[in-house]
């Protein structure tokens, strides 16, 4: 658990402002603190992207800010300027955190179908909440709000609203335990009979599905950030191995198939720091609606790569650690927590971490090619040429 203090010098140091909002940061909010004492306007989405390998370059503790980075851009981008005056100064300055709450037990990411009901009170001044989440990114603290889908209408898309959820009776919690970081936030959530004033609803009813979509595209894209950063502290603790790690007469970097492993792995490094850099660049001539628009798709298939690329050089850099020790040495070095190989076997086994959240394969490979044909489709009836 993170402290309050510590997460509170956070916001000091200039942390949680640009992790909030990702790759611009709003006027109104200049007067926060912002890391390396960038001014508002001059941010980016590669001051982003630096800021998040910098903070995966440290490794956990980068989990200590995944609520704030998925919970807070629904509340800037949709939700009302009297939610927005009344919840973001306390989470920007470290006094409250944030969360976010869509995917379900029943349905995990299927949100078209949520099972989690937010029902008018006869007095029609709160949602009656019930219902249960189960991967929820809840910061360490007894105080922080929830952001969450929910049901207020019919089946399907159209019957889902967004909520901020104060912690308020009724809402039980508790930590999931995973395999890939133990500092995760993951946690599992009971509503019962919970009572929200409507003015906690985010944007208009029926347009949750929408919010929930839209938040993704920042999300897959900072999946990608950590994925790239994850391969190249692979590819360094390999590299620093083979150079000094002696087999059969000579050192591994001299022998050819092991230079192979590494410029296999390296060249797809350098090819998903490109396309991502790319679409970082055109994020940041795009308003939000049209990064949203034009670039889901795109967005989205950068996700997979960057899950099978992490995988991909993960699992090779492994092979390269601990195929050639002796028995007394895989069990000294390659294969636990502590040694050399330290750092390679954690990401190992936190490689799933960045392959299921955000969406999985089948489906985000099928949602790239169905926003290809949705916009090649609108640009044959303006007339383009295909």
């Amino acid at each position: 658990m993170v402290p309050d203090d510590v997460y509170q010098k956070c916001a000091r140091d200039g942390l949680l402002l640009p992790i909030a909002f990702g790759k611009s940061i709003p006027e109104e909010f200049a007067h926060y603190p912002i890391i390396g004492g960038i001014k508002a306007k001059e941010w980016n989405g590669f001051h982003d992207f630096v800021l998040w390998d910098e903070l995966c370059r440290s490794e956990s503790i980068s989990s200590v800010f995944v609520g704030l980075t998925v919970g807070a851009p629904p509340i800037r981008q949709f939700a009302s300027k009297w939610l927005q005056k009344k919840v973001l100064p306390e989470i920007l300055s470290g006094q409250k955190r944030i969360c976010l709450a869509v995917t379900e037990p029943s349905c995990g990411s299927d949100v078209r179908n949520l099972a989690t009901t937010a029902e008018k009170s006869a007095c029609g001044k709160y949602y009656i909440v019930n219902g249960e989440k189960k991967i929820s990114f809840l910061e360490n603290s007894s105080h922080s709000p929830i952001n969450t889908a929910v049901r207020t209408g019919g089946p399907g898309a159209d019957g889902i609203s967004f909520l901020l959820i104060p912690r308020t009776e009724g809402i039980r919690t508790r930590k999931i335990e995973i395999g890939a970081d133990g500092l995760s936030a993951t946690t599992y959530i009971i509503f019962e009979d919970v009572r929200v004033p409507v003015e906690y609803l985010i944007g208009s009813e029926g347009q949750g599905f929408r919010y929930v979509m839209s938040n993704f595209n920042h999300e897959r894209l900072w999946i990608a950030f950590q994925a790239l950063r994850n391969a190249r502290t692979c590819l360094q603790d390999a590299m620093a191995w083979a150079m000094k790690r002696e087999a059969f007469g000579m050192k591994l970097i001299d022998q050819p198939v092991v230079r192979y492993k590494f410029g296999s792995m390296a060249k797809e490094v350098e090819a998903l720091q490109a396309w991502t850099e790319q679409i970082v660049y055109e994020l940041d001539h795009m308003s939000y609606q049209d990064g949203n628009r034009h670039l889901g798709g795109v967005t989205a298939l950068l996700k997979v790569k960057g899950g099978q690329m992490n995988k991909f050089v993960a699992d090779n850099c492994s092979k390269v650690v601990w195929a050639f020790l002796t028995r007394f040495e895989t069990a000294r070095l390659g294969l636990t927590k502590t040694g050399q190989g330290s750092r390679i076997e954690a990401i190992s086994r936190g490689t799933h971490s960045l392959i299921v959240p955000g969406g999985s394969e089948d489906v985000l490979i099928d949602l790239g090619v169905r926003e290809a044909l949705k916009l090649s489709a609108a640009k044959v009836k303006k007339g383009a040429k295909m």
